[in-house]
């Protein structure tokens, strides 16, 4: 079986450096029909002339048909590749292939294949200019269109559509229309685009059809695609740095904010504006926005700001954001871009309390009630909070107040009972310590402790001849409380009978009426 093979080298560079290669055939062309797609790597390679250089090297070999005919037929090859920008790419390579071995046509077209004989219409050549464009610039399109094929072509209709918003025809038309277009015949359509301020940078792919009729009035389709390069000033926030990640209440830290053009145009009149998202992160200063006049491609700068967390900034991470402005040099396009940063504040835990004082005496087997009286002064909350009294010769109660949350109060009572001291001296002055103990949200223990100061007194003993008079006075008051119900009884019968005399001469009155 007779073969042809076909050498395509293609330059270029693209992600990890691969494409995919699908040869486009026709189903009744000279080679045996089939699916021939395949992927390839780039590779070294040596030119006639001994120079070494990296390509794409396609290589396809046909089975060609028995019952070929002569003629010149066209291979499209599609490539699909990724490109070094992580953009989805398609170019279009077409190879002619020609065949002088086989059948050849009868002048009637009797006895060939009259697929063969028809217009082929492609994109010889592509010229953009200039190749890369910032917004606000303008670019021409030439294309070169050649008729490859064995038959005239005509009602031509050229166009172009770019697939992004940003780049726009410059004329109210977009095709262009030729009448006839002979064999191996070529002719040059010419368009204007513009790209808008604003574009973004990266590729926009430049759609192209072709559209045309044979003399008998077969309609034809040729597509392909080309790449527009946008370049703009790209300016990012390549980095933003804190002194600490983490900072309490009141402290002050610095955030770097590190810019960068990483586009290959200059960037001016950039500003990076600090943004708050509430109140516990400030600014120190008024000045929230930094400015730098311009940045060159590839130029890199480190904005520091001054920050506060403030002392009432409660527990926990604080977002805080800037905004980013800055301008292309050559296009006056406007380009914006925020980011956000986060700090965590942390607050000590703080507890204040009433004054605790203990009555100055009291006497020993007595007890007495001892408030207390506990606050969270801070802006974090705190737990396991507990008051204890602790004093020789005093029984006491303890009292958990549990968790306190920030400006929050509680109050107990404790109950004592006076007993006495350990010592050989059973009464006297005594003293102790009350001590409140609590935990932060790490579970770190704190306390604060107060001395306190008493003295126990001893019960009172009483004589034999003390508690007799005691006694007599008890039962004299007893005495005088009897003598005090009758006379309250006398005075209540007496009243009681007048109230009775009254109303009979009432009632004698009223009868002698």
């Amino acid at each position: 079986m007779s073969r042809r093979s076909i050498v395509l080298p293609l330059l270029g560079s693209t992600f990890h450096q691969t494409i995919r290669v699908t040869p486009e055939l026709s189903a009744d062309g000279p080679y045996v029909y089939g699916n021939y797609q395949f992927d390839l790597k780039r590779k070294s390679a040596t030119t006639t002339d001994g120079k070494t250089m990296e390509v794409f090297l396609i290589r396809l070999d046909l089975p060609l048909n028995a019952t070929r005919y002569n003629g010149t037929y066209p291979i499209p090859f599609r490539i699909d590749y990724v490109s070094t920008d992580g953009q989805q790419m398609q170019q279009t390579f077409t190879v002619q292939l020609t065949i002088s071995d086989g059948k050849k046509l009868s002048s009637g077209g009797g006895g060939g294949q009259s697929s063969v004989k028809k217009p082929v219409l492609l994109v010889d050549h592509c010229a953009i200019t200039p190749a890369e464009v910032s917004g606000g610039e303008n670019l021409s399109v030439q294309l070169t269109v050649i008729n490859v094929g064995n038959r005239e072509a005509k009602n031509i209709r050229i166009s172009v559509s770019p697939d992004s918003e940003y780049v726009q025809l410059r004329s109210d038309l977009n095709a262009q229309f030729i009448d006839l277009l002979k064999i191996k015949e070529t002719i040059d359509a010419s368009f204007y685009l513009c790209v808008l301020p604003g574009a973004p940078a990266g590729t926009v792919l430049l759609n192209t059809l072709i559209t045309y009729e044979d003399k008998y009035g077969g309609s034809y389709t040729e597509e392909g695609r080309y790449r527009i390069g946008i370049t703009q000033p790209s300016v990012s926030i390549a980095a933003t740095e804190l002194t600490a990640d983490t900072v309490n209440g009141g402290d002050n830290f610095t955030a770097s904010v590190t810019l960068q053009n990483t586009g290959n145009r200059a960037a001016e009149k950039i500003s990076l504006q600090f943004l708050p998202e509430d109140d516990s992160i400030r600014l120190k200063g008024v000045q929230d926005t930094r400015a730098v006049l311009s940045l060159a491609p590839n130029e890199s700068v480190t904005l520091p700001f001054e920050l506060r967390a403030l002392p009432s900034a409660a527990e926990g991470a604080h977002t805080f954001g800037f905004h980013l402005r800055y301008e292309d040099k050559a296009s006056g396009g406007v380009y914006e871009e925020d980011t956000q940063a986060r700090v965590t504040v942390l607050q000590k835990a703080s507890l204040g309390y009433d004054d605790v004082r203990l009555p100055e005496s009291i006497v020993s087997g007595e007890s007495f009630g001892q408030p207390v009286c506990v606050y969270n002064t801070g802006f974090a909350p705190i737990y396991n909070v507990r008051c204890e009294l602790k004093c020789e010769g005093l029984i006491c109660s303890s009292a958990f107040f549990g968790n306190l949350a920030p400006q929050d109060s509680a109050d107990k009572t404790i109950t004592v009972f006076v007993t006495t001291l350990s010592n050989s001296q059973k009464y006297g002055e005594t003293s102790g310590s009350f001590e409140i103990t609590y935990e932060d949200a790490e579970g770190q223990k704190f306390n604060e402790i107060s001395n306190v100061r008493m003295t126990i007194l001893e019960p009172v003993k009483q004589t034999d001849a003390e508690k007799e008079k005691e006694k007599q006075k008890i039962e004299e008051q007893h005495v005088v409380s009897q003598w005090w119900i009758s006379l309250l009884i006398g005075i209540a019968l007496i009243a009681i009978l007048v109230c009775v005399i009254i109303i009979g001469k009432f009632a004698r009155m009223m009868r002698i009426k």
